[in-house]
């Protein structure tokens, strides 16, 4: 964890405009008693001991309840300081191309003038396109600013249909900044995806507005590897600017580039220790594609780290209930008796700083919050959950249910190869012919069988939820979808029993006489009539099944 007050934000500032009608409130109650005091004057002289002990009664509740008030605005408005790292697992990976499409990438200057910095852009791109299928990829276009061109998608056509045009005149935007577009890259990955992400940059490194190097810095706070495609030649070249008469010169600008990326992964590592986010390879150099191709394979299935703020809303509702409590104890007991207990509230004011501030949570309860944070639709944050409980936990009963709730959590996400590869992983222990732990080797069995429902796999289905129910009787769901299961197998017998036996019946005509045949047809139309009678009860039937 870094400083306790860095990356200090608050979730909703306009609510803390609610803390302000404390003042006036408070000014008023004490205009107010002093108008009491001076009423009840005559009766001061004869008990001023206790009038003293009211006034500071009053004017402490008032002091308190101010201050739980204040807590309480600032709890609402969500208040977050100092950062944690939390494991998460990546499955599969999605990658956004950044197409630098400025003027200076019409310079004529790549295998020995042939082609033109752009032109060797898309060639490189659509060979490395032909080896990403199974990737999620992704297009921005930046010039003097960046937009998405294409969202992230497994289907590379659209991709390859950018490419093939891409061109300045594409955006009407002036000049290069190379910043704007990875930070549009960035903000192109969803939230709460559970792929690894990663950026491609293509480019001379000649820009105007001096933006990268802040760029790359914001990327590699959030953990996404930047990879800078160089194109050109280092001994420049002149190319018409956007007014289409003014040449200047343009250069690859190669040592920037790798003096950005050393200086920023320098950064990195205060926060990340041994990683290098930011990388720069010269497309004319040998295995460079290579290279990207093995970044990918690398993050296809991995675990990493990502920075959160933590929040501070259980700190002040604490202190908004503990002010709020004492606000009535006060009013209760006079001065000493305060005094006399203060040393006690003190030790339960810092007994619950501890708490709010350090986490010392076992592994069962972690997987007890992941479980929650499933349930609340809170995947991301469950699988962290489920996964440091993983990492961490000795306990193989405990890491069982923790990869239980992991697949659980890839079912809901409708990774189910995923989910079936750590159900696989769970073997639950037996004691002769019955299992250890019976709810959860049917819980196993019972998602399985789930998995194969959704694959459209009834039989295999059927089996599952059988071993289910064999593992716990009690499993009430189980012997609903076993139910389920066998209806929709029967019908599939039924139909193809109909089928066959229409076309025995229909071969048979030709063989037979004009009045037996007429017989026949006679048969054939009423079969066909309770066929279609069986027909519309089944249907009836498949729209109320449910899994």
């Amino acid at each position: 964890m870094n400083s306790l007050f860095s990356f200090f934000s608050i979730a909703r500032p306009q609510l803390l405009l609610l803390a302000i009608p404390v003042v006036p409130v408070a000014l008023l109650m004490a205009y107010k008693f002093r108008r009491l005091e001076k009423s009840l004057s005559s009766l001061i002289s004869s008990s001023r001991t206790d009038f003293s002990r009211l006034r500071r009664s009053f004017f402490l509740r008032t002091f308190l309840r101010c201050l739980a008030w204040v807590s309480a605005v600032l709890a609402v408005s969500g208040i977050s300081w100092g950062t944690r790292q939390y494991p998460v697992q990546k499955s599969g990976c999605a990658v956004s191309f950044v197409f630098d499409i400025s003027y200076s990438m019409n310079a004529l200057d790549v295998d020995d003038g042939r082609f033109t910095r752009l032109d060797a852009v898309k060639i490189y791109v659509r060979d490395l396109l032909s080896l990403m299928d199974g990737t999620s990829v992704s297009a921005v276009l930046c010039k003097g600013d960046g937009i998405l061109a294409v969202p992230l998608t497994e289907d590379l056509t659209p991709i390859l249909s950018l490419v093939d045009a891409l061109s300045p005149s594409l955006m009407t935007a002036s000049g290069s900044s190379l910043g704007k577009g990875i930070e549009c890259a960035v903000s192109s990955f969803p939230q709460n995806s559970s792929q690894s992400n990663m950026i491609f940059v293509f480019t001379d490194g000649d820009e105007t507005d001096d933006s990268l190097h802040s760029a790359l810095s914001a990327a590699g706070r959030f953990q996404i590897p930047v990879t800078i495609v160089g194109f050109g030649s280092e001994d420049g070249v002149e190319v018409l600017s956007g007014d289409g008469k003014t040449p200047v010169r343009t250069f690859l600008m190669e040592n920037k580039m790798k003096n950005l990326a050393d200086n920023v992964n320098k950064n990195v590592r205060k926060l990340f220790p041994k990683s290098d986010f930011i990388r720069y390879v010269r497309s004319s150099s040998h295995g460079s594609a290579v290279s990207l191709l093995n970044q990918i394979d690398r993050t296809s299935e991995s675990f990493s780290y990502e920075i959160r703020t933590v929040s501070r809303h259980d700190f002040f509702i604490v202190f908004s209930l503990i002010f709020f409590v004492l606000s009535f104890i006060i009013s209760e007991i006079d001065l000493a008796s305060l005094r006399a207990r203060f040393s006690r509230m003190v030790s339960f004011v810092s007994v619950s700083l501890v708490f709010t501030f350090v986490s010392c949570s076992s592994p069962r309860t972690q997987v007890l919050k992941g479980s929650i944070d499933y349930k609340n639709a809170k995947y991301r944050s469950a699988i962290v959950d489920f996964v440091s409980v993983l990492n961490d936990s000795p306990d193989a009963s405990v890491r069982d249910y923790a990869m239980f709730g992991l697949a659980s959590t890839y079912i809901s996400l409708e990774e189910y190869d995923v989910a079936l590869e750590k159900l696989s992983q769970i073997v639950p222990e037996k004691n002769g012919d019955e299992y250890k732990d019976k709810n959860l080797a049917s819980a196993v069995f019972y998602n399985e069988g789930v998995i194969f429902v959704r694959k459209g796999d009834f039989s295999k289905a059927s089996a599952l939820f059988k071993d289910a129910i064999l593992a716990s009787p009690e499993n009430l769901d189980a012997k609903i979808n076993l139910e389920l299961c066998e209806q929709r197998l029967s019908m599939a017998k039924k139909k193809s029993g109909a089928t066959e036996m229409k076309s025995v019946v229909e071969s048979m005509d030709s063989h037979v006489d004009p009045k037996t045949a007429a017989l026949f047809k006679l048969i054939r139309e009423n079969e066909q009539n309770q066929w279609k009678k069986m027909d519309s009860k089944e249907e009836e039937k498949k729209n109320e099944l449910d899994y």
